[in-house]
């Protein structure tokens, strides 16, 4: 399946008990189909659409000290769509680049995800730690992410990774998935699990091929993901189309993000608004150990030209807390968030967006994905 999320598919007592039959005097279960309650894909439940550059960089993420005179800068930036996913991993490392050189006081340059628990990693350390950022958590880039367990996803190309790139992946996605882990159950479920379907048909056809050769590592971490089964005939709620069913890790990106942020403010951390034309301007900071984790926006800062935008957009339908689980039905996801259920059109290939620095709304784009989905539940 394309993402990850959570439903509570659980129907009442009575709706398990007609799915047993009495047999020599014994009751033997049945396969039921669970009853789903359906998602509202209709444009009147619509209540905002919003666009993401994931900022990809086909050497896969930017990990590394860089001197600029008498100031360090340690870059963390470039995970394409696994932000989420890898950040606490990535924030492992990034931390301990900042630390080597001795220094006491750091500044961490963006708010959002990558920014956040880096910063956090650092001041668990017992530094003293100031975040710089334009936007804030709620504003960033990071916020208006699909919310799922994706570490591979966009996170370089098969001929652009150097060599032991893939040990390495797998040590950031592992350390990221145990902290991931330790946030279930929290208040406000910054993260959960939810039963996902992916579900045949839907497609208009066969889908030419990609012309970049995405990495794909995922298999290097399947040990971490609950094993997924074809659902039989009669306990498939999608009859008669093909289904398969699996739980999947989703991040309720707000209440994560704003967790994230409470823990680092009470934990001494500052947060200050400030904007940075360039280079110059954050070198200007009074930390000698600059954190850079300025996503797509080091691409123009770090004259890193090699970065190339990944658009991606989001409709955002009115929750629903009865209807909680994922579908990925003809090229669209939709997730049953307790933020609100997100629905992504992925296109024809994974080209789709590639390249596209455009961040205005596509209304056109999100009703085709309504469209789509509001089919999956035809017989």
């Amino acid at each position: 399946m394309k993402v990850e999320r959570r439903t509570v598919l659980v129907g009442s007592a009575a709706a398990l008990l007609a799915g047993c039959t009495r047999t020599g005097g014994a009751l033997t279960s049945a396969p039921t189909a669970p009853r789903l309650a359906p998602l509202h894909f209709d444009a009147a439940h619509l209540m905002k659409i919003t666009v993401c550059l994931r900022p990809f960089r086909p050497a896969g993420p930017r990990l590394e000290a860089e001197r600029f005179g008498e100031k360090t800068v340690v870059h963390n930036y470039g995970h394409g769509g696994s932000g989420w996913s890898l950040s606490w991993g990535c924030a492992a490392e990034a931390t301990t680049l900042a630390r080597s050189g001795g220094a006491g006081e750091f500044a961490v340059i963006g708010a959002g995800v990558i920014g956040l628990t880096t910063a956090l990693r650092l001041v668990e350390t017992g530094a003293k730690v100031t975040i710089y950022a334009e936007e804030f958590p709620a504003e960033t880039r990071s916020a208006r992410a699909t919310g799922v367990w994706s570490p591979s996803s966009r996170i370089a190309l098969a001929d652009g990774a150097p060599d032991g790139f893939a040990e390495r992946w797998e040590s950031w996605a592992r350390i990221a998935h145990a902290a991931h882990l330790r946030m279930v159950g929290l208040p406000g479920d910054p993260v959960e699990f939810l039963p996902e379907y992916e579900v045949s048909g839907g497609e208009s056809g066969a889908s030419p091929p990609a012309a970049h050769d995405f990495l794909h590592l995922n298999r290097r971490v399947r040990d971490l993901r609950p094993p997924w089964r074809r659902l039989e005939p009669g306990e498939n709620p999608f009859a008669p189309r093909d289904a398969a069913t699996g739980q999947g890790m989703v991040f309720n990106v707000a209440s994560y993000a704003d967790r994230l942020a409470q823990l680092f403010m009470l934990r001494g951390g500052r947060m200050i608004r400030r904007a940075f034309p360039d280079r110059t301007a954050v070198l200007a900071l009074p930390e000698t150990v600059i954190v850079n984790c300025m996503g797509y926006g080091a691409k123009d800062i770090w004259g890193d030209s090699g970065m190339v935008p990944v658009r991606g957009q989001i409709g955002w339908l009115i929750p629903q807390p009865e209807a909680r689980y994922a579908v990925y039905y003809g090229g669209v996801n939709a997730i049953s968030r307790r933020d609100g259920v997100v629905i992504q059109y992925y296109g024809p290939n994974e080209d789709f967006g590639y390249g596209d620095p455009d961040e205005i709304v596509d209304r056109v784009e999100t009703e085709r994905a309504l469209e789509i989905l509001r089919g999956v539940y035809l017989s």
